[in-house]
């Protein structure tokens, strides 16, 4: 039985540092973590739809060896050079219930309940460790906020004859350093074997979340919005 549902989920950084020598410093362990940090996922583009049967309230659980988020973040040199500064954790758990059933509204439709997916952003890494030192103990504090928390309590989604693929977009609230914010996603997922494959992307604002876009005197400053992508793996 095949089935889709997409979810997205973000978690953001900023590519800010506490010194400028951060330029040219390169810390290759941290590029080999990056490299580390893959998914099975096949790319949803490639999948064909197909028509599955219904079910209820299944409950669908992440797998962190399977799932990764990334924030991307624009960052200017001397109001000249551009660069995405690129940081990914998989350090994501979680578990949503889902429900696929007719409906009036439309040949058939999702349900999803209680989706609550957390990340522990210490974990993230880029390509500078002093960058992700920084970004722990100055810019998004995740030493003393760590985990960004985020959740849906229900929603429904109109879908077509029980297709096994979903592009949409959702919002659910984003918590980071206990703060909150209403988000939306660019969601598209796909399930087979009982385990749903999910890409999402979006963008935030340092703002909402209590801090200004990291800046180093002249040299540098990291501009808003940070883009997000979250790739998810969840079985049931």
């Amino acid at each position: 039985m095949k089935r889709v549902f997409l979810l997205t989920i973000l978690f953001f950084s900023c590519g800010g540092s506490e010194e400028i020598i951060e330029t040219s410093i390169t810390d290759n362990s941290a590029i080999e973590s990056i490299e580390e940090v893959t998914t099975t996922t096949i790319p949803i583009g490639e999948v064909e739809v197909e028509q599955i049967n219904s079910f209820k309230d299944a409950l669908f659980t992440i797998d962190e060896e399977k799932s990764l988020a990334k924030y991307l973040a624009p960052k200017v040199f001397l109001n000249s050079n551009e660069e995405i500064v690129v940081g990914v954790t998989n350090l994501i758990s979680g578990t949503f219930e889902v429900s696929i059933e007719e409906c009036d509204s439309s040949d058939s439709c999702i349900q999803i309940k209680n989706l609550r997916v957390s990340a522990d952003l210490r974990g993230l890494k880029s390509s500078n460790g002093i960058r992700d030192n920084a970004i722990k103990s100055k810019w998004l504090e995740s030493e003393k906020f760590p985990i960004a928390i985020y959740t849906i309590d229900e929603l429904i989604l109109p879908n077509k004859n029980f297709d096994s693929k979903i592009d949409e977009t959702v919002s659910g609230v984003l918590s980071i350093r206990d703060l909150e914010y209403l988000v939306p996603f660019s969601i598209s997922a796909y399930m087979t074997n009982d385990t749903i494959f999910v890409y999402g992307v979006t963008q935030v604002e340092t703002i909402w979340f209590g801090f200004d876009p990291p800046s180093k005197f002249e040299a540098w400053n990291v501009l808003n919005p940070i883009g997000i992508e979250v790739e998810i793996v969840a079985s049931r």
